[in-house]
């Protein structure tokens, strides 16, 4: 009797100590894997991401803070492709994402929103489409904004959204969206609006480039 009952012993010790040893994986890790799998990556330079890390700290393209946690997102100029995944919205503590001059199409995801602590988001010369989300209008720590030459639409909510919001506290900032295709970008900007919030008076259009 206890003969047959030795395997399910052995078998019951080996599930106790498989869920001893069972660490749930890092959520920064699995948002990344994500971006990653949403991603074409001609020159294998995101090729150490590996989904069985501790942590994505000592991944290329990647910048943590002494606390282990993902500040910076940054792989320009490596011919990427694909889409951005909304998943990046995961990564609460961005500070920094700069993406520019890739081929990464689709839509701006709306997560992009949650990163209260974006200081710098540059998306420039992808083949982004589609309407800039509202939401990037939340991002009250923006300080270096750069969506120029991709494709978006013009949108009367969109734009006057992401404007106000984005300027009103203190508005020592570059918001660069030239080179999209429909020159109704410049019409709606160029109307006049008025922030009086940090100043006393404060014309939008000095900080946007054109």
């Amino acid at each position: 009797m206890a003969f047959k009952l030795l395997p399910l012993f052995l078998f019951s010790l080996f599930l106790a100590k498989l869920a001893l040893s069972y660490e749930p994986r890092n959520h920064e890790v699995e948002a990344l894997i994500s971006i990653r799998e949403a991603l074409h990556d001609p020159h294998g330079v995101l090729n150490n991401w590996d989904e069985d890390s501790v942590d994505p700290c000592s991944w290329a393209m990647i910048t943590c803070s002494p606390e282990n946690l993902v500040i910076g997102l940054g792989a320009p100029s490596q011919s990427l492709s694909g889409s951005l995944s909304g998943t990046i919205g995961n990564l609460t503590n961005l500070r920094q994402v700069l993406l520019q001059n890739n081929n990464i199409s689709g839509q701006i995801p709306p997560e992009l929103g949650a990163l209260s602590k974006l200081q710098t988001l540059d998306l420039s010369n992808n083949r982004f489409s589609g309407v800039v989300p509202e939401s990037l209008g939340q991002l009250n720590s923006l300080q270096y904004l750069r969506l120029n030459n991709n494709s978006f639409l013009p949108s009367w909510t969109c734009l006057i959204t992401i404007s106000v919001d984005l300027f009103l506290s203190c508005p020592a900032r570059t918001f660069n969206v030239a080179g999209n295709p429909v020159d109704l970008w410049k019409r709606l900007y160029g109307r006049v609006l008025w922030i009086s919030q940090c100043w006393s008076s404060l014309f939008l259009s000095q900080f946007i480039t054109w």
